[in-house]
């Protein structure tokens, strides 16, 4: 799968795809061997070209702040096939979309809301099952459900697009 990542206001191409000794993950055209644990709150053990990080990972509205090695950084990843960067002027128009995306390879346990649902800021929406733990993916904001794009027992890869809330 292929996307446009943003870094501290530098975009990167980047295309992933799984192998069996995690991902493989091509950016501007240079590959990298990488495999990643959800750890608990926010944590993650990331390991890249047999180098060990440790990363905190946290949701800011429409992008992440992901700190590594004491350094925070913002990033945001753009799916060619959904929004694009230039979607700043519908947010200033008003306009608000969540898109829930997979933050882990996993399985979709259960849905805590469903299509037409109004959901709050930090309400649980679907609960992850990734490496025998289960994680709740929580609204970032005030909304409604339009769309769910996956269903119960669904595998799912790290990006993919689970859910829609405008």
């Amino acid at each position: 799968m292929k996307h446009a990542v943003q870094v501290d206001k530098r975009t990167y191409q980047v295309e992933y795809e799984k192998t069996a000794g995690g991902l493989r993950v091509w950016v501007d055209g240079r590959s990298y061997q990488a495999d990643a644990s959800a750890l608990s709150g926010g944590f993650f053990s990331i390991l890249v070209n047999n180098r060990s990080y440790d990363a905190f990972v946290s949701r800011e509205k429409d992008s992440f702040a992901v700190v590594v090695a004491g350094k925070t950084m913002d990033v945001d990843f753009y799916d060619p096939r959904s929004r694009q960067p230039s979607d700043e002027s519908k947010r200033s128009a008003g306009v608000s979309r969540q898109t829930i995306c997979a933050p882990m390879a996993g399985r979709i346990v259960r849905f805590q809301v469903m299509s037409g649902d109004l959901v709050q800021d930090g309400q649980g929406l679907i609960v992850l099952e990734a490496m025998k733990m289960e994680n709740e993916l929580k609204s970032q904001g005030i909304g409604q459900v339009r769309e769910i794009l996956v269903a119960e027992n669904d595998v799912v890869v790290p990006g993919q697009h689970l859910m829609v809330i405008e």
